[in-house]
C-alpha cells in the first residue's frame, strides 16, 4: 500500500488576532493543525459582513465566528472519528501499526482510487462503499454526541446574534433620537421666529390705529 508523506508541515498553534475587548482577557489560541491565516481570514471577514465598528461590536462578531469555528472542529472531529473507525475495521486482523499508520494518511487523504487501497480492501472483504457504511455505524454514539455539541452551539449563535442586532439597533435608534431632536430644535426656532414677527406686527397694527383715532 502507498505511503502518503505530506509535503508541508501543519501551522504551528499560535495566538489568533483579537478585538481589544479579547485581550483584556487574552486572546483565543488555535489547535494544533488549524492555519492561523485561515482563522484570521474568516474573522476579519465575519467583522466585514457584519459591519461591526465599534470596539462591543467587534467583540460580539468575533464571538461570533468562534461559534462558527468550533461549530467547523466538531464537523472535523466526527468525520474523523469514521475515519478511525474505518481502519479499525479494516486492520483489525493481525495488521502492523505502520500499515495503520499509511491507511489512516491515504484515507484522510481521500485516496479511494489508489489501486493499492482497493487490493488491501479487497483482501479485508470491504469495498470502499462497504466500509465507509460500516464506519459510520460504528462512529455513530460519538457522531451523536458531537451533533449534541453542534446544536448547542447553533443556540449560542442565534443568541449572539440577537446580542448584535440589538447593539446595532440601539445605535441606530440613537442616531434616530439625535435626527428628530435636531429638527425638533429647528421647527421650535421656526415656531419662536413666526410668534414674535406677529407679535411685532400685532403691535405695530394696534399702534397705527391708536394714532388715526388721535388725528380724527
Amino acid at each position: 500500500m502507498a505511503d502518503t508523506k505530506s509535503s508541508s508541515q501543519p501551522a504551528q498553534p499560535g495566538p489568533a488576532p483579537a478585538s481589544q475587548i479579547s485581550n483584556i482577557f487574552g486572546p483565543i489560541r488555535l489547535l494544533p493543525g488549524e492555519s492561523a491565516d485561515i482563522y484570521r481570514a474568516g474573522l476579519l471577514g465575519t467583522i466585514k459582513e457584519l459591519g461591526a465598528t465599534t470596539h462591543l461590536q467587534t467583540y460580539l462578531a468575533e464571538k461570533i465566528f468562534q461559534c462558527l469555528w468550533w461549530m467547523r472542529r466538531y464537523e472535523i472531529q466526527k468525520q474523523a472519528s469514521v475515519l478511525n473507525a474505518m481502519v479499525r475495521l479494516a486492520t483489525r486482523h493481525s495488521v502492523s501499526e505502520n500499515t495503520k499508520h499509511n491507511l489512516t494518511k491515504n484515507l484522510q487523504a481521500n485516496q479511494w482510487d489508489d489501486p493499492k487501497i482497493k487490493e488491501f480492501l479487497k483482501e479485508k472483504g470491504f469495498t470502499p462503499e462497504s466500509l465507509a457504511a460500516q464506519g459510520m455505524g460504528e462512529a455513530r454514539e460519538e457522531i451523536q454526541k458531537l451533533d449534541i455539541f453542534i446544536a448547542l452551539r447553533v443556540k449560542t449563535l442565534g443568541q449572539l446574534q440577537q446580542s448584535y442586532e440589538a447593539l446595532v439597533n440601539r445605535s441606530v435608534m440613537q442616531e434616530r433620537l439625535k435626527l428628530q431632536n435636531d429638527l425638533l430644535k429647528r421647527d421650535l426656532r421656526a415656531i419662536d421666529v413666526e410668534v414674535v414677527e406677529q407679535a411685532d406686527g400685532s403691535k405695530g397694527g394696534s399702534s397705527g390705529q391708536r394714532k388715526a383715532k388721535s388725528r380724527q
